[in-house]
């Protein structure tokens, strides 16, 4: 129901992007979430979002891929393990609907891609990634 009225794959990406960004709760989550799982509570992190969001697109016809990586915090004034989805338009495009960003800004910064079965490779990267901030535009 989310894109039954639209045609073109850019608009159902956003249409799909606002249901999932207004309509999951943000909140924290130990889990390793399925679409399904997501979809029964309604709540949780990066990762149920980026599940929910990644299965509805595919259901939607749009090629789409997870993504985990870092992302800058204002809050914690640094980055944080992160997960997303990119949708295919053309063009790979990002898209955060945990953060609320339809198309997700310079500061996310992919480590890896895949399912989440593929999320644990993430562990060698723990403690090992330095970024320096050179410029802030």
């Amino acid at each position: 129901m989310i894109t039954i009225d639209l045609n073109d794959d850019w608009n159902k990406a956003q249409a799909i992007y606002r249901w999932v960004y207004v309509n999951v709760n943000k909140t924290i989550v130990m889990s390793f979430p399925s679409a399904l799982d997501v979809l029964q509570s309604m709540e949780g992190d990066c990762n149920e979002h980026t599940v929910l969001y990644t299965a509805l697109s595919r259901a939607a016809g749009i090629p789409t891929k997870m993504a985990i990586g870092l992302v800058w915090s204002d809050d914690l004034n640094g980055f944080y393990y992160h997960a997303w989805p990119e949708v295919y338009i053309g063009q790979w495009i990002p898209m955060d609907p945990t953060l609320g960003q339809p198309i997700a800004d310079a500061t996310h910064i992919k480590l890896l891609e895949g399912g989440i079965d593929s999320w644990p490779q993430l562990a060698g990267y723990l403690g090992q990634v330095r970024v320096e901030i050179l410029e802030i535009e």
